[in-house]
């Protein structure tokens, strides 16, 4: 038995009738069935990246790569030493306010014999102190501004009930009308007092003469030479004493425990590190850029995948090309 044949848009026997499918009209193209593999744009890039890398093979150009890696390698260093400044004031403030907050405590339990050298962690803890001073030692601690102020330090050994002098530092006074020394030294409190002081430790020595009863910086060793008995090896930032004097030295501020802008030179070094990299590659692009119109390879030759020429950087085929 021969089979219908129906017309196109009749109904079959079991179905609906079907539409045939429009044809396009006529100037419309046609998308090919399959994409194009490589596009000349892609193959364009690709070459300007393999040109790029091969121009360093040219000695002016690979010194010139060398020099930028010995720069940056600098530029790392120097972020590094500033960044290591950065953590040391992290660690210094983070260990002055721990200091600042703990609760004062007799001084023989941090500073049990005066060759006891005080811990890291123990300065500016507070600690408390009895005995009598001997203002006939006291000393003048030279070059010490305050608020912009030129001035000194008063240092004042107290004779503590063990026998042994602790040095105080009572405050600051403001340099005089000759500024040689103040013109006026507060004397300190007379009998037994009772202190809380917060500990440091000496200072480094400074060389030359200074006058009599003056100092250039907290030389525990050389002020304690002028002194009758055993120094402790740290000395105290008075906080408050009892009785409290009439006039008295103006109390020294808290630390300061500022950052400071190391972390952000850090930053800056790193970022010109990277920058210094950057560069070499940034001019042999252009480079090869500006070469690209008379350098550019040839187009692959007919077939399936053919894409026709290459293009330069910027989209124009290359002269030769055309």
């Amino acid at each position: 038995m021969t089979s219908e044949r129906r017309p196109p848009g009749t109904a079959g026997t079991d179905g609906p009738p079907t539409t045939p499918a429009a044809a396009p009209a006529p100037g419309t193209p046609v998308r090919p069935s399959t994409p194009v593999p490589v596009t000349a744009r892609a193959r364009a890039t690709a070459w300007q990246a393999g040109r790029t890398l091969a121009l360093f093979a040219r000695p002016a150009w690979a010194l010139a790569l060398v020099g930028a890696v010995a720069l940056a390698t600098v530029f790392v260093l120097l972020g590094r030493w500033q960044y290591s400044r950065h953590e040391a004031k992290v660690e210094r403030r983070d260990r002055v306010e721990a200091s600042w907050a703990a609760t004062v405590v007799p001084l023989s339990e941090l500073l049990p014999r005066p060759g006891t050298r005080l811990a890291g962690s123990s300065e500016w803890r507070p600690v408390a102190a009895t005995g009598r001073y001997e203002s006939r030692g006291t000393v003048l601690v030279r070059n010490r501004p305050l608020a912009g102020a030129a001035g000194y330090e008063v240092l004042v050994p107290l004779r503590l009930d063990s026998g042994a002098l602790l040095l105080v530092d009572r405050g600051w006074l403001p340099a005089g009308a000759t500024a040689r020394r103040p013109d006026v030294v507060p004397p300190p409190p007379e009998g037994p007092v009772t202190l809380v002081v917060r500990l440091r430790p000496g200072e480094p020595p400074a060389s030359g003469p200074w006058p009599q009863g003056q100092a250039l910086r907290i030389d525990l060793d050389r002020i304690g030479r002028g002194l009758t008995g055993p120094v402790h090896r740290a000395y105290g930032v008075l906080d408050t004493e009892s009785p409290r004097p009439g006039t008295a030295p103006t109390p020294l501020p808290r630390p300061d425990v500022g950052l400071g802008p190391h972390l952000a030179y850090a930053v800056q070094w790193w970022g010109f590190a990277a920058v210094a990299l950057v560069v070499p590659f940034v001019a042999a692009g252009r480079e090869v850029r500006r070469r690209s119109p008379a350098a550019a390879p040839p187009a692959r030759q007919g077939g399936v995948g053919a894409a026709g020429p290459v293009p330069s950087a910027d989209g124009q085929v290359a002269e030769h090309e055309r």
